[in-house]
Protein backbone atom coordinates (compact mmCIF):
# COMPACT_ATOMS: atom_id res chain seq x y z
CA UNK A 1 0.00 0.00 0.00
CA UNK A 2 1.52 3.33 -1.15
CA UNK A 3 0.59 6.17 0.86
CA UNK A 4 1.15 9.19 -0.85
CA UNK A 5 1.81 13.06 0.06
CA UNK A 6 -2.17 14.19 0.07
CA UNK A 7 -2.61 11.14 2.48
CA UNK A 8 0.04 11.91 4.93
CA UNK A 9 -0.91 15.63 4.97
CA UNK A 10 -4.61 14.60 5.41
CA UNK A 11 -3.30 12.56 8.68
CA UNK A 12 -0.78 15.43 9.79
CA UNK A 13 -3.80 17.95 9.42
CA UNK A 14 -6.46 15.85 11.42
CA UNK A 15 -3.59 14.88 14.41
CA UNK A 16 -3.11 19.09 14.12
CA UNK A 17 -6.75 19.84 14.83
CA UNK A 18 -7.47 17.30 16.91
CA UNK A 19 -4.26 18.49 19.68
CA UNK A 20 -5.45 22.53 19.22
CA UNK A 21 -9.12 21.20 19.97
CA UNK A 22 -7.91 19.05 23.21
CA UNK A 23 -5.97 22.19 24.54
CA UNK A 24 -8.36 24.69 23.74
CA UNK A 25 -11.35 22.38 25.73
CA UNK A 26 -8.80 22.30 28.39
CA UNK A 27 -8.14 26.05 28.85
CA UNK A 28 -11.72 26.71 28.68
CA UNK A 29 -12.55 24.32 31.37
CA UNK A 30 -9.62 25.79 33.46
CA UNK A 31 -11.23 29.87 32.39
CA UNK A 32 -14.44 27.80 34.04
CA UNK A 33 -12.98 26.63 37.17
CA UNK A 34 -11.13 30.45 37.68
CA UNK A 35 -14.39 32.03 36.92
CA UNK A 36 -16.20 29.84 39.47
CA UNK A 37 -13.83 30.63 41.85
CA UNK A 38 -14.06 34.24 41.51
CA UNK A 39 -18.17 33.98 42.06
CA UNK A 40 -17.27 31.94 45.36
CA UNK A 41 -14.96 34.67 46.72
CA UNK A 42 -17.95 37.57 45.65
CA UNK A 43 -20.08 35.54 47.46
CA UNK A 44 -17.97 35.53 50.27
CA UNK A 45 -17.14 38.69 49.92
CA UNK A 46 -21.15 39.89 50.52
CA UNK A 47 -21.70 37.56 53.09
CA UNK A 48 -18.22 37.48 55.16
CA UNK A 49 -19.73 34.95 57.84
CA UNK A 50 -19.42 32.28 55.15
CA UNK A 51 -15.88 32.46 55.68
CA UNK A 52 -15.79 33.39 59.01
CA UNK A 53 -14.03 31.13 61.73
CA UNK A 54 -16.05 31.67 64.48
CA UNK A 55 -19.43 30.60 62.12
CA UNK A 56 -17.86 27.62 60.85
CA UNK A 57 -16.82 26.51 64.04
CA UNK A 58 -20.20 26.75 65.21
CA UNK A 59 -22.37 25.06 62.44
CA UNK A 60 -24.56 22.55 63.23
CA UNK A 61 -26.75 20.71 60.78
CA UNK A 62 -29.55 20.58 63.48
CA UNK A 63 -29.69 24.51 63.41
CA UNK A 64 -33.44 26.43 62.51
CA UNK A 65 -33.61 25.60 58.64
CA UNK A 66 -35.57 28.85 58.43
CA UNK A 67 -32.30 30.67 59.05
CA UNK A 68 -31.27 33.26 56.13
CA UNK A 69 -27.71 31.95 57.28
CA UNK A 70 -28.19 28.61 57.74
CA UNK A 71 -29.30 28.18 54.19
CA UNK A 72 -26.81 30.86 52.57
CA UNK A 73 -24.21 28.66 54.44
CA UNK A 74 -25.43 25.09 53.21
CA UNK A 75 -25.72 26.28 49.75
CA UNK A 76 -22.24 27.92 50.13
CA UNK A 77 -20.59 25.01 50.93
CA UNK A 78 -22.34 23.25 48.53
CA UNK A 79 -21.26 25.69 45.96
CA UNK A 80 -17.65 25.29 47.53
CA UNK A 81 -17.37 21.68 47.96
CA UNK A 82 -18.48 21.15 43.99
CA UNK A 83 -16.04 23.65 42.93
CA UNK A 84 -13.30 21.82 44.84
CA UNK A 85 -14.59 18.32 43.04
CA UNK A 86 -14.47 19.53 39.85
CA UNK A 87 -10.50 21.12 40.48
CA UNK A 88 -9.74 17.94 41.39
CA UNK A 89 -11.20 16.10 38.66
CA UNK A 90 -9.77 18.69 35.50
CA UNK A 91 -6.44 17.73 37.74
CA UNK A 92 -7.01 13.65 37.58
CA UNK A 93 -6.86 13.84 41.35
CA UNK A 94 -3.08 15.01 41.09
CA UNK A 95 -2.63 16.60 44.65
CA UNK A 96 0.43 18.53 43.44
CA UNK A 97 -1.11 19.91 40.96
CA UNK A 98 -4.44 20.48 42.69
CA UNK A 99 -2.27 22.42 45.49
CA UNK A 100 0.15 24.52 43.45
CA UNK A 101 -3.33 25.89 42.30
CA UNK A 102 -5.17 26.40 45.34
CA UNK A 103 -4.55 25.91 49.29
CA UNK A 104 -7.71 23.54 48.91
CA UNK A 105 -6.10 22.29 52.55
CA UNK A 106 -7.05 24.55 54.70
CA UNK A 107 -10.01 25.51 52.72
CA UNK A 108 -11.32 21.69 53.40
CA UNK A 109 -10.17 22.34 57.25
CA UNK A 110 -12.23 25.22 57.18
CA UNK A 111 -15.46 23.93 56.45
CA UNK A 112 -15.07 20.46 58.06
CA UNK A 113 -17.86 20.75 60.16
CA UNK A 114 -20.11 21.31 57.26
CA UNK A 115 -18.50 18.22 55.68
CA UNK A 116 -18.68 15.97 58.49
CA UNK A 117 -22.66 17.26 59.26
CA UNK A 118 -24.41 17.52 56.56
CA UNK A 119 -27.61 18.93 55.98
CA UNK A 120 -28.61 15.72 54.40
CA UNK A 121 -26.92 12.00 56.21
CA UNK A 122 -24.29 10.82 53.94
CA UNK A 123 -24.80 13.66 50.78
CA UNK A 124 -21.05 14.70 51.14
CA UNK A 125 -19.50 10.67 50.49
CA UNK A 126 -22.69 9.68 48.32
CA UNK A 127 -22.58 12.59 45.68
CA UNK A 128 -19.02 13.39 45.17
CA UNK A 129 -15.84 10.79 43.65
CA UNK A 130 -14.66 8.38 45.50
CA UNK A 131 -10.94 9.81 44.84
CA UNK A 132 -12.51 13.46 45.87
CA UNK A 133 -13.88 12.02 49.38
CA UNK A 134 -10.29 10.00 49.88
CA UNK A 135 -8.67 13.28 49.26
CA UNK A 136 -11.12 15.35 51.77
CA UNK A 137 -10.78 12.51 54.64
CA UNK A 138 -6.92 12.61 54.32
CA UNK A 139 -6.88 16.81 54.81
CA UNK A 140 -9.25 16.46 57.45
CA UNK A 141 -6.83 13.75 58.94
CA UNK A 142 -3.94 16.31 58.55
CA UNK A 143 -2.68 14.66 55.68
Amino acid sequence: MDITSAAIATIISATTASLISVLLANKNAKRDLDGQLDSIIKIAIQYPHLESKEYTEAWSSKTEPKDDNFLRYDLYCTMVFNYLSRLCSFYKFNTTKIEDQLDIKSWVRHHAKYWRDPTTAYENVDTYHPKFVEMVAAYLKGN
